[in-house]
This record gives C-alpha cells, structure tokens and sequence, in this order.
C-alpha cells in the first residue's frame, strides 16, 4: 500500500545515504519498508567507497595549511565525524522509525479515508519547494565564499573539502532538514488523531447506527492503540536522531560563541582581516544560518508537543460519571497512557530536552560563555586560541 510518505521521504533516503547518515544497503522493498541488502556486494562497496572519500577529504583538510593543525579545524573535524559515527549506530533505530512511521500510515488510512479527514503532513511539493530553495541558498553562499576570498579551484577534492569542513556546513542541512522532515510528519500524524477524535459524537452519545455503543468503543481503543504506537515512534526519534541533534546543537553552540567572541573581542571578522566590505557579512550570515535552523528544529518539537497535550484536554471534557462502564475504562486507559508517554519527550539522546525553554538556556550559556571568555583573554591558553584561530582564518583567506 502506498502512501504519500513513501513520496516524499524518497529524497530524505537519498540525501541522507549521500552524506553517511544512513547505509546504502538499505533499500525500499516492494512492501515498501526499507530492508538491508545483505546479498549485494555493490552496495558493501558504495559504502565502503564513500567512508574512503570522506578520510581522503579529511585528510587533505588536515594538511592543507602545513604541518600544524589549528583548533578550528580539530572542531570542523570533530563535528563532522561525530554526526556520521553518531548516524551509524543509530542506523537500526533510524530504520525502525520510518518503517514505524509507514506501517502507521496503514493502519490510520481506512480511518481517515471513511471519515474523510484531510492530509496534514505537508505534500511533495511543499518539500521540494524548501528542498530546492536551501540547496540554491547553500549554492549561493559557497560561491559567494569563494568570489570574496579570491578561491581557485584546483581540484575536485579539494572544492569537495571546502564545502564539507567550510562554513556553512553542509551536513548542518542535512540533519536540520531530515530532522524537520519526520518530526513536522510526525506532527501530522498527531493532528490527524485529535481530527479523528472530534469525529465522535458530543458526550460520547451513540448517535443511531452511524455511531452505535460497540462502534464508539471500539474507535476509542483504535485511537489509543495509535497513540501508542506514535508514542513509541517518538521514543524511535530520541534514540536514532538524538545522537545526531546532541552532537548538531553543540557545535552550533561552539561556533556561534567563538565567531561572536572573536567579532567583539578582535573585531577580525569586521576590520582589517577581511578583504571587502561585502564578505563581512558571511560570518554574520552563517550565525544566522545556524540560529534558524536550531529554532527550526526546536519549534516544530514544540508543535509536537502542543498536539499531544490537546488530546488531554478532550478526554477532561468528559463528565466520566454519565458515562457507561466501557467508555469510562477507555478514558481511564487512555488517560493513564498520555500521563506514561508524556514523560518520554525528545531530548538529544536524553542530554536535554528540546523544548522552547532550550532557547533561553541556550541564550544564557553563550552570554555567560562570551563573558567569560572576554574575563579570560589575557590567559594562556585565551591567547592561544586568539593567534591561532587568527592565522587559520588568514591562510583560509588567503589560500
């Protein structure tokens, strides 16, 4: 059975088996789950070839700029591998998550088609409208890169480093938009539960043959079966992507405080370090980049979250004594599950929350760690980091 999930998370599979985020020996099935391959040598290969490209890379970025290896690009390194390792052993829970996600789909369409509740998972051309957008502002702004750093290309390994270990990273769009992708379907998902609830009659009253005893209690018992099952998909997300956002938010976190540091302390993205006006803005661009893909992903968990907390709200409308015993203990049921899922929330691999009160944690952490580091910047290891992160961002210029 198709659904329109099985559409649109096409690009999502290709995108993240390009960046190693998932395996490429997991292939769509007929049944239309995804299965790993294990008879096929090809694709052991492609995966093989693709861990060989992304070292080779790694290693030209290393000695790019001599024998010595300046901390930003320790950090570079660090946050790409720790995403891909992070992805790899979450691979089982990343898979499990979307088959959830598609054998969901067949178990609520009969309920959606025969009460015909609309769509509320965005369609393919929504997706491929934000898809293609992106991709042409990451195109824009690599090529902006490298116009205002006077950037030759030399070879395709090394046009290929630069866009993998240069800001903006383009695994950073990667992990944001799958990221964004299940949890906005996963959004959907909730909101066609609370659709379905509203189709009940008012006070639970059995309405003629349309909605008779057996036939409202039954509907009650569906719909917490699926609430269930979108519980434990939920549960699926933290640990396959939880991984992925922990090591995404904190290097998020570290470049936007060393960038906005720098800027105050130094003034070396606005003075005499910078070539042209114009490329005084990237920094500021990029800090902004990474600003809206971390609301992004926080806001869209916090839509989750208001949809599962309104079921709530109906199930307390009901006056429970006028009900009859079947209908009662459903409520009851029911009522007990949301109070078990609601203390499993999205965290980042159960590190913190993502909720909206992360962003005025995170807000106070990069106001205190500025702060702290403008206290610090007569300090040994402050002077350090000051020259050497000065003379990378000239070679990188200047290369």
């Amino acid at each position: 059975m198709t659904t329109d999930f099985h559409i649109t998370v096409k690009p999502i599979l290709f995108l993240s088996k390009c960046m190693g985020l998932i395996d490429i020996s997991y292939t769509v099935e007929p049944s239309g789950l995804l299965v790993r391959n294990k008879n096929s040598n090809v694709h052991r290969l492609l995966e093989i070839a693709h861990i060989i490209v992304l070292l080779i890379c790694t290693y030209i970025y290393i000695n790019q700029y001599g024998i010595e290896l300046h901390i930003l690009q320790i950090v570079n390194i660090i946050q790409l591998w720790s995403t891909i390792i992070s992805a790899k052993l979450s691979t089982i829970w990343i898979i499990k998550f979307i088959n959830g996600i598609i054998e969901f789909d067949r178990k609520i369409t009969p309920l959606t088609t025969n009460l015909l509740i609309p769509q509320r998972s965005w369609t393919k051309t929504h997706w491929n409208t934000i898809f293609t957008s992106l991709f042409a502002y990451f195109i824009g702004f690599k090529f902006l890169q490298m116009y205002f750093h006077s950037f030759k290309l030399r070879s395709i390994v090394i046009l290929t480093q630069r866009v993998i270990f240069t800001a903006p990273f383009v695994m950073d769009y990667v992990v944001t938009i799958t990221s964004c992708f299940f949890l906005q379907n996963m959004y959907g998902r909730y909101q066609t539960l609370n659709d379905l609830w509203k189709c009940l009659p008012a006070d639970l009253v059995p309405i003629s043959d349309q909605w008779t005893h057996i036939k409202i209690v039954v509907f009650m018992e569906n719909m917490r079966l699926l609430h269930a099952e979108l519980c434990d998909l939920l549960k699926m997300f933290t640990l396959g992507y939880g991984p992925m956002l922990l090591s995404f938010f904190i290097f998020s976190f570290i470049n936007m405080i060393l960038s906005i540091y720098l800027f105050f302390n130094h003034g070396i993205l606005s003075s005499s370090y910078s070539t042209n006006n114009y490329s005084q803005l990237l920094p500021l661009m990029v800090n902004a980049q990474i600003i809206t893909f971390l609301m992004s992903i926080i806001v869209f968990v916090s839509f989750i979250n208001e949809k599962r907390l309104k079921m709530i709200s109906y199930l307390r409308l009901y006056r429970i004594s006028n009900l009859h015993f079947d209908i009662k203990r459903q409520i009851k049921m029911f009522m007990n599950q949301i109070s078990v899922c609601d203390s499993d929330r999205i965290s980042a691999f159960g590190f913190f929350e993502i909720n909206l009160n992360l962003i005025i944690s995170i807000l106070v952490l990069l106001i205190s760690g500025i702060i702290t580091l403008i206290q610090m910047k007569d300090h040994p290891m402050i002077l350090k980091l000051n020259n050497d992160t000065i003379s990378f961002i000239l070679l990188r210029k200047f290369s």
